[in-house]
C-alpha cells in the first residue's frame, strides 16, 4: 500500500515539473525573425488608476509618446482620494472619474471605462482597446504591436508583462521578479508554441473593440485577468502572446511583494480548481488539444510548492522503494526542472537576479512557504491594492 502511495505522490509531483521544464525549454528556443505586421488601427489605451498620483506621470508620458493623433489615452480615476485625476488630466490624458466605494477593484474600473468608451462620440473610430496598468511603462512600439496584432488576427493579445526590481531591492524581491519573468515571459512563450494559446496577465493586453465591449470584468476574482482569458478561450475566442511587446512595472518592497504574491498565487490556485475541469471538458467536446495543454499549465503549482512536493516525493520514494526506477523518475524530473530554470535565469534574468544573489534562493523558498500554507489557513479572498515602492 505504501508503495502505491509513493508512486502516486512521485508521479503527481513529477508531471507538472516535466511540463514546466518543457514550457521553459520551448520558451527559450530561438525564434524565427518576426514577420512585419500591418500598421495598428486607431486604438484606445484604457488605464485603471486608484490613488496613483505619485507615480502615474512617467507612465502617462511614455504612453502619450507612443500615440498618434488618432489614438487616445483614457484614465479611469477609480475611487481616488488623491490627485490622480488632476495629474493625468494635466498631462493630456482623457480622464473619467468614479467615486463608488461599494465597487472596488480593477474589474469595476474596467467596466466603468468600457461603458464610457461605448458612449463617447470622440472614441468611435477606435478599433482596439488596450489595457495598461497605471504603474506599467510600455517599451517603444509595444502598444502599436499588440494593437496591430489584435486587429489583424481578430484575437485578444497579451504582451510580455514583467517586473523590474529597483536598484536597491533585496534578494527576496529580485528572486520574486525572476519567478514573475519565468511565468509571464518564458513559460508564456513556451505555452504559446505548444498550444497556440496564451493566458491574460493583467497589463499590456489588447482587445478587438467588439470583444472588449462584450466582456464582464467585475467578477470578484483575485485574478480577474487570468479568469477572463480562460473564459475567452472556453468561448472559442483566440488569445495569443506578443513576446516582443514588453510592459514593465516597478517591483514593490518586500512587504508589498509578499502581499502581491499571496494574492496572485491564492487566486491562481482557486482558478485552477475551477477551470481545469472546464478546459478538459471543452477539449473533449470540441476536439481542441490546445485546451488540454492549457489545463496542464494550470496544474503546475507555484514553483516553491512544486519544489517542496518534489523533495517530499524523493524522500518518500527513497524510504519505500529504495534506489529504483521510481527514484530515478523523480530525480530526472528534478534535474529537468533545475536545468530549465537555470537556463531561463542565464538567458533572461542575469540583470534582474545577479549571480551574487543566487545564494539567497533557499531563503526565498522558506519565505514563500508560509504564503502558500495560508491558502489553507488564511486564504486571500478580497482584492487589496499592492503597495507601491515610490
Amino acid at each position: 500500500m505504501l508503495v502505491i502511495v509513493a508512486w502516486a505522490v512521485a508521479l503527481t509531483a513529477s508531471l507538472p515539473a516535466v511540463v514546466l521544464a518543457i514550457e521553459c525549454a520551448l520558451g527559450l528556443f530561438p525564434r524565427r525573425p518576426r514577420a512585419s505586421c500591418a500598421a495598428a488601427p486607431p486604438y484606445i489605451v484604457l488605464m485603471p488608476a486608484h490613488d496613483e498620483a505619485r507615480g502615474i506621470a512617467p507612465v502617462i508620458a511614455a504612453i502619450l509618446a507612443e500615440l498618434r493623433p488618432c489614438d487616445r489615452l483614457v484614465v479611469v480615476a477609480h475611487n481616488c482620494t488623491d490627485a490622480t485625476a488632476a495629474v493625468a488630466r494635466g498631462l493630456g490624458a482623457m480622464v473619467v472619474e468614479r467615486d463608488d466605494p461599494s465597487r472596488r477593484g480593477k474589474g469595476h474600473a474596467l467596466e466603468f471605462g468600457r461603458d464610457f468608451i461605448a458612449a463617447a462620440p470622440s472614441l468611435r473610430s477606435a478599433r482596439v482597446v488596450t489595457v495598461v496598468d497605471a504603474d506599467c511603462i510600455p517599451a517603444a512600439g509595444a502598444l502599436a504591436t499588440i494593437a496591430a496584432a489584435a486587429f489583424e488576427r481578430r484575437a485578444v493579445v497579451q504582451g510580455a508583462y514583467l517586473m523590474a526590481p529597483p536598484h536597491e531591492a533585496d534578494a527576496m524581491v529580485r528572486v520574486s521578479c525572476f519567478a514573475f519573468l519565468v511565468k509571464n515571459l518564458v513559460r508564456q512563450a513556451g505555452l504559446h508554441r505548444l498550444a497556440g494559446m496564451a493566458l491574460l496577465q493583467g497589463s499590456g493586453m489588447a482587445f478587438p473593440r467588439s470583444v472588449f465591449a462584450e466582456r464582464r470584468w467585475a467578477t470578484g476574482s483575485l485574478v480577474e485577468d487570468l479568469d477572463m482569458g480562460l473564459d475567452l478561450l472556453l468561448s472559442g475566442q483566440s488569445v495569443v502572446f506578443a513576446q516582443d511587446a514588453r510592459f514593465i512595472s516597478g517591483a514593490s518592497s518586500r512587504h508589498g511583494t509578499r502581499g502581491q504574491r499571496r494574492r496572485w498565487e491564492h487566486g491562481m490556485l482557486q482558478t485552477a480548481f475551477r477551470h481545469v475541469p472546464k478546459l478538459l471538458a471543452a477539449a473533449t467536446r470540441r476536439k481542441r488539444g490546445g485546451l488540454v495543454l492549457m489545463a496542464l499549465d494550470l496544474l503546475i503549482p507555484p514553483t516553491v510548492l512544486l519544489l517542496v512536493a518534489l523533495a517530499l516525493a524523493t524522500l518518500l520514494v527513497a524510504l519505500t522503494d529504495g534506489i529504483g526506477g521510481l527514484l530515478v523518475t523523480v530525480a530526472s524530473a528534478q534535474a529537468l526542472l533545475a536545468s530549465a530554470l537555470f537556463a531561463a535565469w542565464r538567458r533572461e534574468a542575469r540583470d534582474i537576479l545577479p549571480p551574487a544573489s543566487l545564494w539567497q534562493v533557499p531563503g526565498y523558498v522558506l519565505w514563500k512557504i508560509p504564503l502558500l500554507l495560508q491558502f489553507v489557513t488564511r486564504r486571500e479572498r478580497a482584492w487589496v491594492r499592492t503597495e507601491r515602492d515610490r
